[in-house]
């Protein structure tokens, strides 16, 4: 039977996951997990660094990405 968690809370969940990714993979793959979100540095100021994009850039990335899905045979 599954956990009751309440996802209405970050800490439960963020916990719960990493609970279930150590069980299940092991704590060297947890460990490399964590490491992608405990990242560094100023995000905020980051992004303000790269110019915004079109409407039109936009638009052809979203397509560009359905045409990729599409030709792999849909989200899997």
């Amino acid at each position: 039977m599954a956990a009751v968690i309440d996802v209405g809370n970050p800490i439960e969940v963020r916990e719960a996951v990493l609970r279930v990714v150590n069980e299940q993979l092991g704590p060297d793959v947890t460990r490399a997990f964590m490491g992608q979100y405990e990242g560094v540095g100023d995000f905020t100021a980051e992004k303000y660094d790269r110019p915004p994009r079109s409407f039109d850039e936009i638009t052809k990335r979203v397509k560009e990405a359905s045409e990729r899905i599409r030709a792999r045979g849909g989200l899997a």
